[in-house]
């Protein structure tokens, strides 16, 4: 697997946009409003979008396994209401048969592990940073609310309950505390600094709280490096520079005491976004 380091290149994005149409500008817009940076050039044709760079490990790891992406993360045409667009809160893979066993990308406590409406039958995984991994549509479930599991491990098996179209995994990272919300992702599962990756990151970003994580995005695709929430402070002692995007400064520097610290925190959230602004003009 591909270390992540300073200048780590952009993942490979797939994007699929008939309803962008194949102006590249509007294409720009589109990923704009996704949250994501575009580095590289830009293939557009009339059904598909490239963005030339590598797959983030969660592709790297269901490819592995036969899996294929039927729709990735961002834009897309509404597959339940033809001629509209909507935003896919996380990736697709499917080209496997309903039945196939599905395993998880990380390790961690189980969380949730039952039926969820649109979801269907859904599997939640919270790892070591606190974040929530959701496994959704799935036929059966493996694993129950408390269970410790590790990577590899089978979750379930490929299905297409809940809101579907045909057998399929939906694979999505939510933000610590935001559960199973279907709005609580926390971007593409492609761009996630998985825990032995974190191991080579140079720059890392520190939220004081979930509200100041729109705040820091921008400062994130700038520095291509990865957001940490408070629950998580224990993983940044070998991180040599660290942005301080609200709260204390003083728990981040017990954690990591050998680091550079950046601190852009405001008394409240706005102060905090004008700090962040002002630094991101200067570099």
């Amino acid at each position: 697997m591909g270390k992540y380091k300073k200048n780590r290149p952009r993942h490979h994005y797939r994007r699929y946009a008939p309803g962008l149409g194949a102006k590249k500008s509007r294409v720009k817009k589109a990923f704009s409003q996704s949250g994501l940076v575009l580095h590289g050039n830009i293939v557009v044709g009339k059904a598909v979008i490239f963005l030339q760079g590598e797959f983030g490990f969660p592709t790297r790891f269901y490819g592995e396994r036969g899996f294929k992406i039927t729709s990735p993360f961002g834009p897309r045409p509404d597959p339940f209401n033809p001629g509209k667009t909507d935003f896919h809160t996380g990736i697709d893979y499917g080209g496997r048969p309903q039945g196939t066993l599905v395993q998880t990308t990380v390790g961690g406590t189980v969380f949730a592990a039952k039926m969820y409406g649109g979801w269907g039958n859904l599997v939640g995984i919270t790892d070591s940073r606190g974040y929530n991994h959701l496994f959704a549509h799935l036929q059966a479930i493996s694993v129950r609310p408390g269970q410790t599991v590790a990577r590899g491990d089978a979750v379930g098996t490929l299905g297409s309950t809940g809101q579907a179209t045909g057998p399929h995994l939906h694979y999505q990272i939510n933000r610590p505390g935001a559960g199973v919300s279907g709005n609580g992702y926390f971007g593409d599962p492609d761009r996630y600094y998985f825990e032995e990756e974190v191991e080579e990151v140079e720059r890392a970003i520190v939220l004081g709280s979930d509200a100041d994580y729109c705040n820091a995005a921008p400062l994130r695709d700038r520095l291509n490096c990865p957001v940490f929430f408070r629950s998580a402070l224990v993983q940044l002692a070998k991180v040599s520079t660290i942005y301080i995007c609200g709260g204390p400064i003083e728990s981040v520097r017990e954690a990591a005491p050998n680091a550079k610290l950046i601190n852009l925190s405001g008394s409240n959230r706005f102060e905090t976004a004008a700090k962040i602004s002002s630094h991101l003009a200067s570099i």
